[in-house]
């Protein structure tokens, strides 16, 4: 990425008056100028699909891994109620190491945020490039010329608008199957603890149940 942020950096900053001055065929300069502009807005359009659905996913993650370590408040609570005071701080633990961890992912997704909003504005300012670049053409044109011309480059744009439609495609594709990819295992002691208290809370509601048949069968 870093090669294509000096190129945005040279074509964004590129003067068109000394190019053409020194070009000996301006016409031709300036269709290769917009033809690299063109292929680099590709290759960031492929970068910012990218980041973008990185960033998401990562945001996700976060939001889910925080919603996890609040679950065990309440698993912690229902240890106490039965006297397992080990089993609650390991339940108040594994909360306080699930908001650790979903505080590092945020962090991920908040600097993949940053980079997104850097890829748009340099897609943004070669963009603009690209429009001066093509204004610049129609000057030298007139007559058929011109309207030759202007078919040839709407037949570019057209393929261009094509190309980035299809990697966006793709990288829908690539991303959804990552969303849909399974889990990593939890830690094996968490999950041996997080097994006993919903053994517990179990428990509590068997017990709940009963005491409440042993309502109803003395009245």
């Amino acid at each position: 990425m870093i090669h294509v942020a000096v190129r945005v950096r040279e074509l964004v900053s590129s003067n068109i008056d000394a190019m053409l001055n020194k070009a000996a065929n301006p016409a031709k300069a300036l269709g290769l100028l917009r033809s690299e502009v063109e292929e680099t807005l590709i290759s960031l359009h492929s970068e910012l699909t990218m980041t973008r659905r990185q960033q998401e996913r990562t945001q996700s993650h976060s939001e889910k891994l925080e919603a996890e370590a609040e679950t065990w408040t309440g698993k912690a609570q229902i240890a106490v109620d039965h006297g397992r005071e080990d089993l609650a701080r390991a339940a108040l633990l594994a909360r306080q190491n699930g908001m650790a961890d979903a505080a590092a992912i945020k962090e991920e997704a908040d600097q993949l945020a940053r980079d997104v909003a850097e890829l748009e504005a340099a897609i943004a300012d070669l963009d603009a490039k690209r429009a001066d670049i093509t204004a610049r053409a129609a000057e030298m044109t007139s007559g058929a010329a011109t309207v030759k011309s202007g078919s040839i480059a709407d037949a570019e744009v057209s393929r261009t608008t094509r190309r980035l439609d299809r990697i966006d495609e793709l990288e829908r594709r690539i991303a959804f199957g990552a969303e849909n990819s399974p889990p990593p295992g939890s830690d094996a002691a968490l999950a041996k603890a997080d097994a006993e208290i919903a053994a517990l809370s179990q428990a509590s509601a068997i017990d709940a149940e009963l005491e409440a048949m042993k309502a109803a069968a003395k009245k």
